[in-house]
Formats: structure tokens, C-alpha cells, sequence
């Protein structure tokens, strides 16, 4: 009897229900993280420049056309330039600077925070000199950074709540209730800008996670679960590229089902590949380290890649993993009791490759020294595995040589 595989997990509804919470398992939030920041460097660096033009512009209609008093105008001068116009300097230079930028979204924040507290006092300033600054103001500087600040909803949410709730309360205290439905107008611009925000973060994420469901799904074998042919091609070149650099080992094996044909036309096609899904399952789940893995490369044929494994340690993973195949008890014949499926196997490695060597190379070379392998391990009556020597190969069953 053919042996169930274990299902693979679905993820589809976990992942909506974690785009909705605006929050990923840990291994996809950190990358989404990563290319989230790197996606909100041009709009932070847009809106500080915005920020600091439009404060900077404001002697020319607060002076010159409506007329400030002047106590009034020294008071906001010195806020604007001495401290809302540096904070947002400051918030563009750390965005500006590859170093500093892991800070960018602390620095927006301060930036933001500052400048609607600027704005807030000079309301309040201007109330006491009979001259009318907007109220809004400080409600606008909150809702843009929400908008157009890149900042993570979830943290970016309850801060615009407490600085507009401070704002709120600095301009009821001092001003009185008369303010309260300019403070209405207020809150309600913050619940625009706030469901905005949440959804311009929801379709990142839905879309970023699409994008990654896509690539997955073009390098996975639809049948196995398994890398594919353009993966194991791609993570090769990549994983011999960092040997040549770093000087560590790469090792190959091409496994092939033996027999599959036979096997296919007794039990039909349907008993074949369950029967590809319980071997690519073994494959799969016996890789244990996080740059070894394994990939379907043709019909019944797979590979295996072991990255800075010793030359001893690889051939006996490689032997594990072929033989581990025959103990799956995948009947070959139709009683049940007759023989078990097995493979047979190639296996090359390079050990420390030179520096001037190429990595693509390398890779083919690889690939072509473990397929002649294989080849020589079926002439050698198969389920077997047959390693490349640099001049010869060995039958790893019997330890004889065989003839390439």
C-alpha cells in the first residue's frame, strides 16, 4: 500500500486574517518590514520637504498680507525657524542618510509631533493677540504623517491619538469650550486619515504578499511541493557564488526514481505520482540545515544541495537521503509483499573553490559530473549511489570503481 502524504499546509486564510491585522508571522513580517522601509524613503523625504517649504513661505502672507501683530509674529518666528523647521531638517537628513535610517520613522514621528505642537501653540498665541491661526493645523500635520509618512499603522495610530488628544486638550484648556467643534472637525479629519492609512497598509501588505505567493508558487513543482527546475538552477549559481567567496564546500546528488516507467504502467498514473509526492515529502523533510535543499528537476528525477558540508559528511547525507527512499516501503508490485521502490543516485563535489574560478561553471560542472554519476549507477544495476571523483567514480555500495 501506497502510505498518505501529509497534507501541506494552506495558508490562504491565515494570511488574510494577518494582512487584516496589519501583522505576519515573524519570518514574512521581517522581510515585509524590510521592503517597506525601503519603499518609504521617497514619500517621507517628499512630505519633510513639503513641511519645511510651507512653514518656511509663511512670512509671506502672515506679515505681508494678513497683517500678524507683531508680538505675535516674533513668538511664531521664532517656533518656526528656531524649533519646527530644524526637527524636520533634522527628520530629512537621518531619512537622507543610508546609515541613519533605521531611525527615519522615530525621527518623522519627533519631526511631526514638534511641528503639530508648534502649530497648536501659535493657534493658542494668536488667540491671545486677536489674530486667527486655523485650528486644523496640528490635526493636518498628524493626518499627512498617518497618510504620506510610511509609518506602520500600528504604531503610527496610537501616537496620532495622544498628540492630537494633547492638542486637543491645550486648546479646551486655554481657549475654552468654545473651541469644541473646531476640536469636532479635528477628530473627524484623524478618523479620514486614520481608516486611509489602515487601508493603504492593508493593500501593501495584500499586495507584497501576493507578489511573494507568486514567485513561490514559479519556483514550486505543483506536484511535490518541491523547488523546481528554475529554482534549483537559480539557488545553485547563488550558493557557489558564496563558496567561491567564502571558500566552503557545495555538493550535488541527482536522484532518480528507478523503474518508475514500470512502475507507472502497472499501478497507473495516479499510484505514480502519489507515489512522487511520498518521495518529494522524504526529500523535503530530511533537509534539515538552512541552505541544503532539495528540488524536482524532471519527472521522477530530484536533486539534492549541501552547502559547507565536509567532503565525508556530504557523502553520507547523500547516502541517507537515497537510502532513506527504499525505507518509505513503497510496494512495487501489486501483492504488496514483492519489492520496494528505490533510487538510484549521483553524487559531485567541489571543496573550496578557487576564486578565480567561475561560479556558473562550477555549477554546470557540478551538475554534469553528478547526472554522469547517476548514469553509472544505473549501468551498475541501480539503487545505488555513485560518487565523481576527479578522475574516476566509486560505487558507495560495494566500493568499487566504476568507468565513467
Amino acid at each position: 500500500m501506497i502510505r498518505e502524504p501529509r497534507q501541506p499546509v494552506q495558508p490562504d486564510e491565515d494570511q488574510k486574517r494577518q494582512v487584516m491585522r496589519l501583522r505576519f508571522d515573524d519570518a514574512l513580517e521581517t522581510q515585509f518590514r524590510n521592503e517597506f522601509e525601503l519603499g518609504a524613503r521617497i514619500p517621507r523625504i517628499t512630505i519633510l520637504i513639503i513641511g519645511i517649504l510651507m512653514i518656511a513661505v509663511t512670512p509671506l502672507y502672515d506679515s505681508a498680507l494678513l497683517k500678524a501683530p507683531g508680538d505675535f509674529l516674533t513668538a511664531s518666528r521664532a517656533l518656526q525657524f528656531g524649533v519646527q523647521i530644524p526637527a524636520l531638517a533634522l527628520a530629512l537628513l537621518i531619512t537622507l542618510r543610508p546609515g541613519l535610517r533605521r531611525w527615519s520613522p522615530i525621527a518623522v514621528t519627533l519631526a511631526a509631533t514638534i511641528t503639530a505642537a508648534g502649530l497648536m501653540a501659535q493657534h493658542v498665541l494668536g488667540h491671545f493677540h486677536h489674530f486667527g491661526v486655523p485650528d486644523d493645523f496640528a490635526a493636518i500635520t498628524i493626518a499627512a504623517t498617518l497618510l504620506l509618512g510610511r509609518l506602520r499603522f500600528r504604531t503610527a495610530l496610537p501616537w496620532a491619538l495622544l498628540t492630537l488628544a494633547a492638542a486637543t486638550a491645550a486648546q479646551l484648556w486655554v481657549i475654552g469650550l468654545g473651541m469644541a467643534y473646531d476640536a469636532i472637525s479635528s477628530w473627524m479629519l484623524l478618523a479620514i486619515a486614520s481608516v486611509s492609512a489602515y487601508l493603504l497598509e492593508y493593500s501593501s501588505r495584500q499586495s507584497w504578499y501576493r507578489g511573494r505567493l507568486l514567485e513561490f508558487l514559479a519556483t514550486r513543482d505543483g506536484l511535490t511541493s518541491l523547488p523546481n527546475r528554475r529554482h534549483f538552477d537559480l539557488e545553485l549559481r547563488k550558493l557557489v557564488r558564496e563558496a567561491v567567496r567564502s571558500q566552503r564546500n557545495v555538493a550535488v546528488m541527482l536522484l532518480d526514481v528507478d523503474h518508475f516507467k514500470a512502475f507507472n504502467d502497472q499501478h497507473g498514473h495516479p499510484a505514480g505520482d502519489q507515489c512522487l509526492r511520498i518521495v518529494g515529502e522524504w526529500l523535503g523533510n530530511a533537509m534539515r540545515r538552512p541552505q541544503d535543499f532539495c528540488a524536482r528537476i524532471g519527472g521522477e528525477e530530484f536533486a539534492a544541495v549541501w552547502f559547507d558540508a565536509g567532503p565525508e559528511d556530504a557523502i553520507r547525507l547523500a547516502e541517507a537521503l537515497r537510502g532513506g527512499i527504499d525505507q518509505l516501503a513503497i510496494a512495487r508490485g501489486t501483492d504488496g509483499r514483492t519489492t520496494t521502490v528505490n533510487a538510484s543516485g549521483g553524487f559531485a563535489q567541489v571543496v573550496a573553490p578557487s576564486p578565480g574560478e567561475s561560479p556558473e561553471r562550477i555549477a554546470a560542472d557540478l551538475v554534469k559530473q553528478a547526472d554522469t554519476a547517476l548514469y553509472a549507477a544505473k549501468r551498475a544495476g541501480r539503487g545505488r549511489l555513485v560518487h565523481a571523483g576527479s578522475e574516476h567514480y566509486v560505487d558507495l555500495k560495494t566500493g568499487q570503481r566504476i568507468d565513467g
